[in-house]
């Protein structure tokens, strides 16, 4: 299916399309960004929940992290993974489909999982 327009997209997802072709180039460009955007977030959650974590156990005793101020500092590094965790829930074209090609026609979308 070729959509060029965001709605158009928005309901090709919702259908479940085989194929997704975007033809539009500001869109396209989105679509990439978006893409991404959800590497980035996966990437850095476990980045931000491994550090957060660790100063919490705080496994080496470092003293630093066991004052007071340290603590607030933990609970923001876990508040932000958690959150984190569902970012991409707010990304839905890139969550079910990826960016398998580009060229002239646009870029082509498939299913992230075979169903």
């Amino acid at each position: 299916m070729q959509v060029s327009t965001l709605d158009e997209l928005k309901k090709a997802v919702t259908a479940a399309e085989a194929e997704i072709v975007v033809t539009d180039e500001g869109l396209r460009k989105k679509v990439v960004l978006w893409d991404v955007l959800r590497t980035v977030a996966n990437v850095v959650v476990v980045i931000v929940l491994i550090l957060g974590i660790f100063a919490w156990a705080n496994p080496m005793r470092i003293p630093a992290l066991e004052e007071p101020g340290a603590r607030l500092v933990r609970q923001i590094l876990l508040g932000v993974g958690i959150l984190l965790l569902f970012a991409e829930y707010l990304l839905p074209v890139v969550r079910l489909y990826k960016p398998v090609a580009s060229d002239d026609s646009g870029l082509k979308l498939v299913p992230r999982k075979a169903k």
